[in-house]
């Protein structure tokens, strides 16, 4: 009896694991604190009609944009369908850097004034 309740109970937590993962949720904080060489991902969700930029990249000094790496593609088949992507951010150096992601359409710069960032702070200790 004993042997069958452990069995059980190691099959509960085993799908409750399973199904953690696979729902895992890519949400943003304000604000974050990482060390130098150390890396944060930040992520945003789009479809084809819009991209997501770092419009003050250049203006970064203790951070720098690593990698822009898909999360989970959009459905196979489904045109217009939103995937969900991540900026990867490296500290490089001590001090505190603010991020600044916009979503612009295809045809418009990420330096335009008419879309207005969204903001992160990092801090590098």
């Amino acid at each position: 009896m004993k042997y069958i309740l452990w069995s059980i109970f190691l099959i509960i937590f085993s799908s409750l694991i399973l199904h953690g993962c696979k729902n895992k949720v890519y949400q943003n904080k304000t604000k974050y604190e990482i060390g130098v060489n150390e890396t944060i991902e930040i992520y945003y969700s789009t479809n084809s009609c819009c991209y997501y930029c770092v419009s003050n990249q250049t203006k970064l000094k203790h951070t720098i944009l690593i990698d822009d790496k898909l999360i989970i593609p959009e459905k196979e088949g489904c045109d217009g369908c939103s995937h969900t992507s991540a900026f990867v951010f490296k500290g490089v150096s001590k001090g505190i850097d603010t991020l600044e992601l916009k979503q612009v359409t295809a045809t418009m710069n990420c330096n335009s004034n008419e879309i207005t960032s969204v903001k992160y702070i990092i801090e590098i200790k």
